[in-house]
């Protein structure tokens, strides 16, 4: 039941009279209301007089607010108790005195000194006032325990990979992992929450769509796609290219040592980098081009945050397409000077190669100066130091591709204890490369395409595997009896790897739904299973019939 601020103050004065005014006190016979759960704002109540009956009264009878898995005898939480040494109510931020609470040091510091300087005592003819005062409690609770200052600290797994038989929700629980990674969660509640394979309204994640990349493995994806290697642009030329994981690594270092830099050093990485932007989307929206000595122009036409893609335009002696790093043209301009020579350049770089270049070099940094210096100061704000933020990779069908042909020297700079130290030299680019921290690689895989016992046994001691069983509390109470006989039958032939999942029975509404349901996707399902095995596909179908 969820109670309003009426609600409350009833149950909170009903409390305290009945403490004073009752002798002998079961709980289950305390509140006015026939709910056994009540909520206040997200908060499970608990009240609690002591042991049913009063016959050794507790010094503080409370109320207890809880949140986040937390617990009377292990957690924090607001809560309202009555201080019999004072005959007063009282409300503040409380600490378990049992066990420790599952909750940073700085943050329990936090909440002990906040309730040090705001414990509050008041009548219960004062129930207004002491509702106000739980509220804010309430607030300041959940600023600090969902302040990202220790985020980051709490999940130590790295690789995850979610298993299961067809329809458990492998891939809908994804969602639900890293909506808990990202409120900070601890491992246990964590992997708790998704070996429960509880009911949960998937989130869109929105938010963080940009820090997220999907992949599905399968016999012919390579190093080349998840790595990097040789591609045809366009035109049929051959050209380098960072596959789904480099690039995904690469933004994820950049956020992680963007978040360690002090203030001083953003501004002056951080304001260039976003100049640099705003001219060139300013270049490609309004299609204006850029002027090279003799007449000739070219245009800026792409941009992915790593690569500016620019093109000579008509008028010009050639109709090429450059291609020049993002990061090369930082370099240039933070050398800020007024001429650059081809020496220059080539010296700034690291690199002789530039010759073809160097007049569009020269020209897009006249050009950015020229658009920089005109652009009005008072868009300008001063930087904020950069939140470290955690990036995903999501790989289905995990153990359908060749492991060791796609992460190639990669797979040991994945483990947990190597990320943001070990470095290896990538054989086409020669670039030095290591796995930052921040980022997690989460698996899916069907059982019943290949055993735990197949798999590749560098995958296998690299991530952690959570198992996804059928759910039948997601089964519709009409079909729960033949989805439970179906999967013990399964079981008992086949083993517990071909079960049938929950998904398959979530969506009917009906006996025609299920019929259907039967018909095109379970029967199918089974012939794959009992292929060659007539007598025990025959006697499941009877089994389907009979329940039905």
């Amino acid at each position: 039941m969820d109670l309003s601020v009426d609600n409350l103050e009833e149950l909170i004065v009903t409390f305290y009279e009945k403490w004073y005014g009752t002798n002998s006190l079961w709980k289950k016979e305390f509140s006015p209301y026939s709910s056994s759960s009540m909520e206040y704002k997200g908060f499970i109540l608990n009240i609690s007089y002591g042991k049913g009956v009063r016959l050794k009264p507790p010094k503080f009878p409370y109320i207890t607010f809880l949140k986040y898995g937390f617990k009377t005898s292990k957690g924090v939480y607001p809560y309202v108790a009555i201080n019999t040494d004072k005959n007063l109510l009282e409300t503040y931020l409380g600490v378990s005195h049992k066990y420790e609470p599952d909750v940073s040091h700085e943050k329990l510091e936090k909440i002990k000194e906040y309730s040090r300087k705001h414990k509050k005592y008041f009548k219960v003819s004062e129930i207004d006032d002491l509702i106000h005062a739980l509220n804010k409690n309430i607030e300041v609770f959940e600023k600090i325990i969902n302040s990202n200052e220790d985020k980051k600290k709490m999940l130590n797994i790295k690789n995850i990979i979610l298993y299961g038989v067809p329809g458990v929700g492998k891939t809908h629980n994804i969602a639900k992992l890293i909506t808990l990674i990202e409120e900070g969660k601890s491992e246990r509640e964590i992997f708790d929450a998704i070996r429960r394979n509880d009911p949960y309204d998937r989130e869109p994640l929105e938010d963080i769509q940009d820090r997220i990349e999907f992949v599905t493995f399968h016999q012919s994806f390579g190093y080349e796609d998840f790595i990097e290697g040789f591609r045809p642009n366009e035109e049929g030329k051959i050209e380098l290219v960072d596959g789904i994981f480099k690039h995904l690594s690469l933004r994820a270092k950049e956020n992680f040592i963007d978040s360690r830099k002090e203030t001083q050093e953003l501004e002056k990485e951080s304001f260039l980098l976003e100049k640099i932007k705003r001219y060139i989307a300013y270049k490609i929206q309004s299609d204006e081009p850029i002027k090279l000595k003799k007449g000739s122009e070219f245009k800026l036409i792409q941009f992915d945050n790593s690569r500016l893609v620019f093109s000579a335009s008509e008028n010009s002696l050639t109709n090429k397409e450059f291609i020049i790093k993002i990061s090369d043209f930082m370099k240039i301009c933070q050398s800020d000077r007024e001429k650059h020579t081809l020496k220059d350049i080539a010296d700034i770089l690291g690199t002789s190669s530039i010759q073809q270049k160097y007049s569009y070099y020269l020209a897009l940094y006249k050009d950015f100066k020229d658009f920089d210096s005109s652009y009005n100061d008072k868009h300008k704000s001063k930087i904020e130091s950069i939140e470290e933020k955690n990036y995903y990779l999501i790989i289905d069908e995990i153990n359908r591709g060749n492991i060791s042909k796609i992460f190639g020297e990669l797979i040991t700079l994945i483990e947990e204890d190597k990320r943001d130290t070990y470095e290896v030299t990538l054989p086409y680019s020669k670039e030095r490369f290591s796995v930052p921290s921040n980022l997690y690689i989460i698996g899916t895989m069907n059982s019943t395409d290949k055993s735990i016992a197949l798999i590749d046994i560098a995958l296998r001691r690299r991530f952690t595997f959570l198992k996804m069983q059928p759910n039948d509390d997601l089964v519709p109470e009409f079909a729960k009896d033949l989805f439970n006989s179906l999967n013990e039958n399964i079981s008992e032939r086949l083993g517990d790897e071909y079960q049938i999942g929950h998904s398959y029975f979530m969506n009917i509404e009906n006996e025609e739904d299920l019929e259907f349901v039967l018909e095109y996707k379970i029967k199918p399902l089974l012939e794959e299973y009992f292929y060659g095995d007539k007598d025990g596909l025959l006697n499941v179908i009877e089994l389907i019939s009979q329940k039905r």
